[in-house]
């Protein structure tokens, strides 16, 4: 294999004139440190393969090529793809399938999906990485993150644990700022190595392309910078070499990259991006003289605690901010209590313009109004500003902010020791009115890794890296000390508030007015909203935002209301919106972090104001929730009420004719033979008649609640009723009944009840179960009393069923069931101290519960 060479002018696709030109994601070929196979679009087969596939398999290329992945795998590679064909998956996604021994080659596994085609990676490994070391490493660096205090001590620590973790010889952390431009901030080094702590590196660089690319796939290895790419080859009719390799890990590098390094001076490199917040605010990039290889589980670990990082470095920043923008807004406060007690905002803030410098932290102030100014500070001088002034009323912009001000204004370099940054806030709509803030020049002595603008001079018409990266010295003029976000918000807040300021008088009332509607509605117990004329919130009280509900967009238009009631509420809201009446809906939201449905009262009235009509709409929501819950409690006890009364009397009325018909079946039996089919059909039906009395006798009972003292029970004795008075059912379903054990157990209630639950749990057994099919009937004595269960080998209940089971009037028998046997079992056996409870598995079969209390005093 030969060594690298620097590019030559083919090698960077023909005179490049931009690194944006580079196709770095469809390079068509991978590093030589493993292979990659792409499969076909139903993973079936081999489609794609780099080159170098057979020497790690020993199979011919061309065999490779439309092979199918258990020809060319064992079993427990298979075993993983298998597992991860069977899981849905996204694009943009990495997933580690392990680590295997590939030939000769302890390989990790990696796989991701472009273009709905799953790639599959196997990278070479020196050795395994334990699953133990990974979670120390990153329960050990969270610790860690907990005890550090600066952005500066966190830098440091996550570039101590990378080099400990990979063994590079140097490793480097490098922010960026806004232009792209990136500054190290710590960096381990062993003395290989030049150092580059506290250096600048050029936002060339990094072209934008790759720092997109850095912010998808945050991890790379270069093991060796002087590899020979491995072209990738794909069957007939596939574009190998336009596959996009994004999110390969072995994707190959680009010319210019490698060349870089070898001016550089480093043989391998690894680099893990730190994003914040969906912007690459850094790099921790690794380098060693000679080439060097990290497993794919510690570079995962490296990412694992950068993502921490970057966490913690937004905490920071954050907190930054808040206690900037609070010392800010405490310098409003005071300025704005102090013009608002003048009868003149103007004049009032003329003579407080020495405070408005501490509203941006700038070094000079002024208040232009209407050609005059008053100035605090270092500022230009008059006839600047003037003209600064002119300019500024041709420009759009209400709120202007730089922090060179030459660049805008050429001739604003002759002021740069007192106005090199500007921040400018338009105070008048109508008016030339403005508050300027300034501040000068300050010369910096900016040390870059080499001179920013230096490239290759080898060849100078095509593209080629910087060829230095020794120490080079600029000295930057005409900036100013950049504003940082909450001084430019700052300075915003401060316009909106003196835009806003009319009358004395009225400010106060309205803020009196917006404090007192926002103080009822967060004591008022339900949800209160306002919206404008189009229906878009504009306010929601702290009840709505504890309901979990969107507080912007549309009131009604969002993934919390239930579809079915958003599409009912879209008509009626247009309806009302277009009569500007007012509207008033029930409907169901999912207000809390489970999702759970609740029913709310919507109502919505439009408010008008003095001249401009309709100013919008205020609404409220009251939970109805557990009024209909009770409301539906209270129908169902009524309805229970009911089917009580009926059923006793439909049973009652059933014991007449039922006797009638029973003393006919037996002078029927004197009249036939005692053998043959007729006497059989007569024990037949009287077997079943029986089972009818049994029934009206069970829903007596259950009407009057109980039928007599507790007492003790033999459970053989009421399996063997229970048998009898189903044994038609049982023989003309087929099914065959066996008492396992517990016949002697005794139990303690009232035995007609017990029989009654018993019965219940039979008959509800004999019709799950199969034709000819099982069922088992069992008790057990226990510490605290007994338990009988009644089990069969049906179809079995699902989970969602099975949570209705024991409700009034739910069924799965159709017409056929009312709904009440479970729901009276249930009650029977609570009200003996016991409970009812069930247990399925869909396909096997379902098991019922019976357990009771020991007698008392036993």
């Amino acid at each position: 294999m030969s060594r690298y060479q620097p590019p030559k002018e083919t090698d960077l696709n023909q005179r490049l004139e931009v690194c944006e030109d580079e196709p770095i994601r469809v390079p068509g070929s991978v590093q030589r440190h493993g292979f990659l196979l792409g499969l076909d679009a139903k993973a079936e087969y081999v489609a794609v393969a780099s080159e170098n596939a057979e020497e790690f398999l020993r199979v011919p290329l061309k065999l490779i090529l439309g092979a199918r992945l258990e020809s060319l795998f064992d079993r427990e590679v298979m075993a993983a793809v298998t597992m991860m064909l069977m899981t849905p998956r996204t694009e943009e996604i990495q997933t580690y399938l392990g680590a295997f021994q590939i030939g000769d080659e302890l390989c990790s596994v990696i796989t991701h999906k472009v273009d709905e085609r799953y790639i599959l990676e196997f990278e070479k490994q020196d050795s395994l990485v334990g699953a133990a070391r990974m979670n120390a490493i990153i329960t050990n660096f969270v610790g860690l993150l907990s005890k550090l205090r600066t952005k500066e001590d966190m830098c440091r620590a996550l570039t101590r644990q990378m080099k400990e973790l990979t063994g590079y010889d140097r490793v480097l952390l490098y922010s960026f700022d806004d232009v792209g431009h990136g500054t190290v901030l710590s960096e381990e080094n062993n003395g290989r190595l030049p150092s580059y702590l506290g250096l600048r590196f050029p936002a060339s660089d990094i072209p934008r392309q790759a720092r997109e690319l850095y912010i998808l796939n945050t991890t790379r290895i270069i093991p060796d910078a002087n590899y020979v790419p491995s072209p990738l080859v794909g069957m007939a009719g596939t574009e190998a070499r336009q596959m996009d390799l994004s999110l390969s890990v072995l994707r190959s590098v680009s010319p210019v990259h490698l060349q870089y390094m070898h001016n550089m001076g480093t043989a391998s490199s690894m680099s893990v991006s730190i994003v914040c917040e969906g912007k690459l605010w850094g790099l921790l990039s690794g380098h060693h003289a000679t080439s060097l290889s990290v497993p794919y589980l510690l570079r995962s670990a490296c990412d694992m605690l950068s993502k921490l990082a970057a966490t913690q470095i937004i905490s920071f920043d954050t907190a930054e901010k808040l206690e900037r923008r609070s010392y800010l807004h405490a310098v409003q406060r005071k300025i704005l209590t102090q013009v608002a007690s003048g009868k003149n905002f103007l004049e009032s803030l003329g003579s407080h313009v020495g405070s408005l410098r501490d509203v941006t932290n700038a070094q000079g102030a002024v208040l232009a109004v209407d050609g005059t100014c008053v100035a605090d500070g270092t500022v230009p001088d008059a006839a600047s500003l003037v003209k600064i002034v002119e300019w500024l009323d041709n420009q759009p912009e209400t709120l202007l902010f730089t922090s060179k001000l030459s660049e805008q204004l050429p001739w604003a370099d002759e002021m740069r020791e007192a106005a090199s940054g500007m921040i400018a806030a338009r105070i008048s709509d109508v008016n030339s009115r403005y508050v300027l803030w300034f501040r000068p020049e300050v010369v910096k002595m900016v040390v870059w890794a080499g001179e920013p603008a230096m490239k290759d001079s080898t060849s100078p018409d095509t593209l080629h890296p910087r060829g230095s990266f020794a120490s080079w010295k600029e000295i930057v003029r005409g900036q100013s000390e950049p504003w940082l976000e909450p001084e430019i918000e700052s300075a915003r807040d401060f316009r909106a508030a003196k835009v806003t300021i009319g009358l004395r008088r009225a400010e106060q009332a309205a803020e009196l007015n917006e404090a007192r509607f926002e103080q009822l509605t967060q004591t008022l117990p339900s949800i209160v909203f306002a919206m404008d004329d189009t229906g878009n919130l504009t306010y929601v009280n702290q009840r709505w935002h504890e309901a979990g509900l969107q507080p912007t967009g549309c009131w009604f238009d969002h993934g919390n209301v239930i579809d079915e009631d958003r599409a009912r509420c879209g008509h009626a809201w247009d309806e009302c919106m277009r009569l500007g009446i007012e509207f008033k809906e029930e409907l169901r939201l999912r207000s809390d972090p489970a999702g759970v449905e609740r029913w709310y009262l919507v109502h919505i009235v439009p408010f008008v104001t003095r001249h401009e009509g309709r100013g919008g709409w205020v609404g409220s929501c009251t939970d109805l929730t557990e009024r209909r819950e009770r409301e539906a409690a209270l129908r169902m006890t009524e309805k229970l009420a009911l089917t009580g009364r009926m059923t006793s009397v439909i049973a009652h009325e059933i014991n007449n004719p039922l006797e009638s018909i029973t003393n006919l079946m037996y002078l029927l039996r004197t009249e036939v033979s005692k053998v043959g089919p007729a006497a059989d059909y007569i024990a037949l039906a009287e077997s079943e008649l029986l089972r009818i009395s049994g029934i009206t006798k069970q829903t007596l009972r259950w009407n009057r609640e109980t039928t007599g003292a507790p007492e003790r029970s033999i459970v053989g004795a009421l399996f063997s009723e229970v048998l009898r008075l189903f044994a038609g059912k049982i023989r003309n379903r087929q099914v065959k009944v066996t008492i396992r054990t517990g016949e002697e157990v005794s139990i303690y209630g009232t035995s007609g009840q017990l029989l009654q639950v018993i019965a219940n749990l039979v008959s509800n057994a004999v019709d799950a179960a199969n034709v000819g099919g099982n069922v088992w009937l069992s008790a057990t004595e226990t510490e605290t009393g007994a338990v009988i269960e009644v089990e069969d080998d049906g179809i079995g209940i699902n989970a969602k069923v099975q949570a209705q089971l024991f409700k009034p009037f739910f069924s799965t028998k159709g017409d056929l069931g009312n709904g009440l046997g479970l729901y009276i079992s249930k009650e029977i056996a609570e009200r003996h101290g016991g409970e009812l409870s069930v247990e399925s598995t869909v396909g096997a079969g379902t098991t019922f519960r019976f357990s009771l209390p020991a007698a008392p005093g036993v």
